[in-house]
């Protein structure tokens, strides 16, 4: 497939696994192309096996078929904002919604950091 001028080559993309205290723990093998980060879960980590059974996983919005998919009592994944409508003009998270994504993503932010700093250092 040929690229016209101004197309850019899609990206290396890698499942990464951290703690919070920015320890890198499993880096997945490269993909490059347009997949979904948790088509990228499932092709490395069959969820016929329990993987997360006994850990405490944050995932973000990309891996929202995790919970169907994945079996573990620990899988937080943040609350995406409802959509508006013509009944609901300004959807509103809930108070505990609040909450629960403020809490994920005070812990989450060191993993992000973690990832980036695993990308600056090539």
């Amino acid at each position: 497939m040929s690229r016209t001028a101004g197309q850019q080559p899609h990206p290396l993309q890698n499942t990464v696994m951290a703690l919070p205290d920015t320890c890198i723990l499993c880096l997945g093998r490269p993909c490059s192309g347009p997949h979904h980060a948790s088509r990228m879960v499932q092709q490395e980590l069959p969820p016929e096996l329990e993987w997360f059974a006994a850990l405490h996983v944050r995932v973000d919005l990309g891996y929202l078929g995790m919970k169907a998919e994945y079996h573990g009592e620990q899988l937080a994944i943040p609350t995406r904002k409802p959509r508006r409508s013509q009944q609901h003009p300004h959807p509103q998270w809930s108070e505990e919604q609040k909450a629960a994504n403020t809490a994920l993503r005070r812990v989450r932010i060191f993993i992000e950091q973690a990832i980036g700093g695993m990308t600056r250092s090539n």
